[in-house]
């Protein structure tokens, strides 16, 4: 009975010791720090042949962003498309008193031809500074289907949107000159020289300050910023010098200002953001497309400022006192 008794409380002990250890283990477990960890997306799996399409590639881990080294992102191999862009933003946020950081980067694609398409598994090498070990991440295989291209909605007959502004110009051109040599028929004295629209001002600067030969472009992501602004702020009289860029874009929208105007300036003005708080110098690509875009905005708004001056230097005095 005695030895019984022994057994028993000895076999008990045991179990006690084993679930004690145990819980050491998971206590254990729960102090090893996550690691680094890599995601892909992308907006869709079916794009069609005239569109692009957006591949985000993110890094996250706990810690603060130089908790682990980024020493090699190669750009993703794709069948089927091509890169036409780039871009990268690093963001950090406390959630429930640990600090995560969160690096993306974003490509954007344009396919090459119908039938199936594929990006490939991107490959990160990273090394933790801490311990000096290096690793690679590698995402896994996406599969995409490039459809028919989709009709353009520029006009009833789809007539592509570079005809009709080329068409338009040359209406403007035609209304300019007429009306030009009509006047310089009737002038019987001279009028004094007014001064040119504010648009000629700023495309001859705009063609003055950019070098696109430059090794170092981030400072022409600057100045074809800072030279919009300046426009806005002189043009419709908006607070662009001093407000942020989601500032000035909710008051163009509150004014109801043009589609198009906000669109592009929100391009020009989210890119240069970027290069400028990342830290990096930007493509040349980027910076002829933004170029292109604050070049689109003052050629616009120069040729409705000719058609306008047009239209108020030919209203008669007695059409005025009607």
């Amino acid at each position: 009975m005695k030895r019984k008794f022994l057994f028993s409380l000895f076999l008990l002990l045991s179990i006690s010791s084993l679930a004690v250890a145990q819980d050491s283990v998971k206590v254990a477990k729960k102090a090893v720090p996550e690691e680094i960890k890599i995601s892909t997306q992308v907006e869709r799996t079916t794009v069609p042949l005239n569109r692009t399409l957006a591949l985000d590639v993110s890094l996250t881990w706990q810690g603060d962003p130089d908790r682990y080294e980024i020493l090699d992102f190669e750009n993703p191999a794709l069948t089927n498309f091509e890169i036409t862009g780039t871009a990268t933003s690093n963001k950090t946020e406390i959630v429930n008193g640990k600090v995560y950081t969160r690096r993306d980067y974003e490509f954007t694609l344009k396919p090459r031809e119908l039938g199936m398409g594929y990006v490939e598994g991107v490959i990160v090498k990273y090394k933790d500074p801490t311990g000096g070990k290096e690793n690679s991440l590698i995402t896994q295989r996406i599969s995409l289907k490039v459809t028919d291209p989709i009709p353009e909605s520029h006009s009833a007959n789809h007539w592509p949107v570079e005809v009709l502004y080329v068409a338009l110009l040359i209406i403007l051109a035609g209304i300019l000159w007429f009306f030009l040599i009509y006047r310089k028929s009737k002038k019987t004295i001279p009028e004094i020289e007014e001064a040119p629209p504010i648009e000629e001002t700023y495309l001859k600067t705009l063609k003055k300050i950019i070098d696109f030969n430059n090794p170092d472009l981030s400072g022409g992501f600057s100045e074809l910023s800072k030279l919009l602004r300046n426009y806005l702020s002189e043009k419709f009289d908006l607070p662009a010098k001093q407000a942020t860029t989601q500032e000035l874009l909710k008051e163009m929208n509150h004014l109801k200002m043009e589609e198009k105007l906000v669109y592009q300036t929100k391009e020009v003005l989210s890119v240069a953001d970027e290069i400028k708080f990342s830290g990096g110098s930007g493509s040349r690509e980027e910076l002829e497309k933004i170029y292109g875009s604050v070049e689109s905005i003052l050629e616009r708004q120069l040729a409705e400022a000719n058609v306008n001056k047009i239209a108020e230097e030919n209203i008669s005095p007695k059409d005025s006192e009607n």
